[in-house]
């Protein structure tokens, strides 16, 4: 249809974006590469960014027509948002449509490292049932969770760990004490929390201030025996030879990761071989019900865009709050 808008994506999307921007946009698939979105460049009105995909200032300031940006998750390290705002560009974001999914992920994760269920499942495999004796597993009654980061997704990890008894220490340089308190979880430092936690959870948004925060120093002083999952962003971590070393040295009993820096990772790493790491290819938030929400929530917002009206979430508000203002 000529008068639909072109919306440009890197990578893969469900049938219902286009079904959702019927009329109003039709979309195109690229395989996210720089050469394929700077050949679209021109023509582009809108570009969807999968996790994988990466828009920097270079490509939004190649498309004189670009009035959208929307982002299939919440996280926007992938996108040059200053960029988009200084041209006045709304970036979509979808801040509760995964957080249930992400919630729940980190603790399938944590059950498993602590219920040792790899192991436990390879003793029956092999014919080796009676040695579940020297079996030892966790229980989580009693035990201290700590969350890195109480945004959406922190809460709800917050809250499901003090549903199993867990007593809950966060940690979140944004949120004042007493915000902290009323959520149900004792404040901490982060390093108070590596020291006391059972159990870790990283849930923190990947900024300057938050890149390689969890230091090679902080994963020692762990444990011992904690276990550490992280479903926020790879670049939280400061290296995987800092885990590796923590894992190493018993500070850490078992890791679970579900992202990475970069993406994919690199597969010849050491952690990749070890049997105490659990891996999940950036896929614990797509539930088949928080996947219709993500890109759901995203097409709608990208099409209230496009149809000139405000839509729902946006990870640079200022260029609403700046239009207000005829500036």
């Amino acid at each position: 249809m000529s008068g639909e808008a072109l919306v440009v994506s890197t990578g893969p999307v469900p049938d219902e974006v286009q079904a959702l921007l019927a009329g109003v946009a039709r979309v195109v698939v690229t395989d996210g590469s720089s050469a394929a979105l700077l050949a679209r460049a021109a023509d582009v009105a809108g570009f969807i960014v999968r996790s994988e995909g990466h828009l920097p200032a270079s490509l939004i300031e190649a498309a004189p027509r670009l009035r959208v940006i929307g982002r299939s998750g919440v996280g926007v390290d992938n996108v040059d948002v200053a960029a988009a705002t200084r041209r006045g560009i709304p970036v979509i974001v979808t801040p509760d449509a995964g957080s249930i999914a992400v919630a729940e992920g980190a603790f399938a994760l944590l059950l498993a490292l602590a219920k040792r269920l790899r192991e436990l499942d390879a003793l029956v495999r092999a014919g080796r049932f009676a040695e579940r004796e020297r079996a030892v597993v966790a229980e989580f009654a009693g035990a201290t969770l700590g969350v890195v980061g109480m945004g959406r997704i922190g809460r709800r990890v917050a809250a499901l760990g003090t549903a199993f008894g867990m007593s809950v220490l966060a940690a979140d340089p944004v949120l004042g004490d007493e915000r902290l308190r009323e959520l149900g979880a004792e404040p901490v430092t982060l390093p108070e929390l590596f020291d006391r936690a059972d159990h870790i959870a990283l849930h923190a948004p990947l900024v300057p201030e938050t890149s390689g925060m969890i230091t090679a120093d902080l994963l020692m002083s762990a444990g011992p025996g904690a276990f550490l999952v992280n479903l926020a962003r790879g670049g939280l971590i400061a290296s995987l030879d800092a885990v590796a070393a923590a894992l190493d040295a018993g500070a850490l009993a078992g890791v679970g990761l579900d992202v990475f820096d970069p993406e994919p990772p690199d597969l010849s790493h050491r952690l990749f071989s070890d049997p105490r790491v659990l891996l999940s290819p950036h896929a614990l938030g797509l539930s088949d019900k928080s996947r219709e929400r993500i890109f759901g929530d995203m097409a709608r917002g990208v099409r209230a865009v496009l149809e000139g009206r405000r839509p729902a979430a946006v990870a640079n508000p200022e260029v609403y709050r700046r239009s207000a203002g005829g500036g």
